[in-house]
């Protein structure tokens, strides 16, 4: 596979500073999408007709990669079934 890209990556600041706030959007972004997840989940209660539920969550995606204006932050999210 080749790795080559026309990208030149920009220089990253490195202090605690910074890491924190990066640490914190990954948590706030991954509580949100729970948040969401399980308000899907609670409007859609109700049964299928063999009594299983009708939408149920099952693990997560593969993890994503999102650009935010301090760094790169990798977020799960979660699988629903319908």
């Amino acid at each position: 596979m080749d790795n080559s890209h026309n990208v030149t990556e920009l220089y990253k600041l490195e202090n605690p500073l910074n890491k924190l706030l990066e640490q914190d959007a990954q948590l706030l972004l991954a509580q949100a999408i729970e948040a969401e997840v399980k308000s899907l989940l609670d409007n859609f209660t109700s049964l299928q007709a063999n009594g299983m539920r009708g939408v149920v969550r099952n693990g997560h995606l593969p993890d994503q990669h999102l650009q935010t204006w301090l760094s790169h932050i990798t977020i799960k999210l979660p699988k629903v079934e319908i």
